[in-house]
């Protein structure tokens, strides 16, 4: 691992410090000032180093040889999005906010049309490879997550490919989309279906 990679493999440890920091202050002091500074350190923040980063190192498919001496740029998106991996209870109440989930992800990069229905209890790794169609039903504790380590010439790979969900898809509940994972437009994907990409890696 590059040294960028280990700067950035701190900062989900440094974001958590930070809010318990927050949340710390706000009960010492009962200054209204701290919950606003909570909510920005759980949401903004990261929100805002992913943007940033995203500039400059951006967010690409592909495979990558995760033993190579090469910074990874997935690698840091997945640090930035670490607490809400962890603890996917943290954007519940985004959901009660009418099309708030929608905005959510499109400001991590998401491709998202309109009028998609989520449950509350879906759970997303890479919320910047996803491209949602409009119309679309996401059902009850739905998993996506857009990589995966692969075998490869006596070796392992990262994968990291979009998920896509085409125009008025129907996601059953519990159903795992991987890497390169596709509804087709109107297609209804049965409860606890497993799907990721077929495609050649050689």
């Amino acid at each position: 691992m590059t040294l960028g990679g280990r700067f950035v493999s701190a900062f989900p440890a440094a974001h958590l410090l930070l809010v318990a920091t927050s949340i710390l202050c706000l009960i010492t002091t009962r200054d209204p000032f701290w919950i606003a500074a909570v909510l920005l350190c759980i949401y903004f923040l990261p929100l805002l180093i992913y943007r940033v980063h995203n500039i400059f190192w951006p967010l690409k498919e592909g495979l990558y040889d995760i033993s190579a001496p090469k910074y990874n740029s997935w690698w840091a998106s997945y640090q930035f999005q670490y607490l809400f991996i962890s603890f996917p209870m943290l954007e519940v109440p985004i959901h009660f906010i009418p099309g708030g989930f929608s905005t959510w992800l499109r400001l991590w990069g998401s491709t998202i049309g309109k009028n998609v229905t989520w449950t509350p209890r879906v759970e997303i790794v890479d919320r910047g490879l996803l491209v949602v169609g409009s119309h679309v039903v996401v059902g009850h504790i739905a998993a996506f997550c857009s990589h995966m380590i692969v075998p490869r010439k006596k070796r392992y790979v990262l994968l990291v490919k979009k998920i896509k969900l085409g125009d008025g898809a129907f996601i059953g509940a519990d159903s795992q989309f991987g890497p390169g994972a596709e509804a087709h437009p109107g297609e209804i994907i049965k409860p606890k279906a497993a799907l990721y990409w077929q495609g050649d890696l050689a």
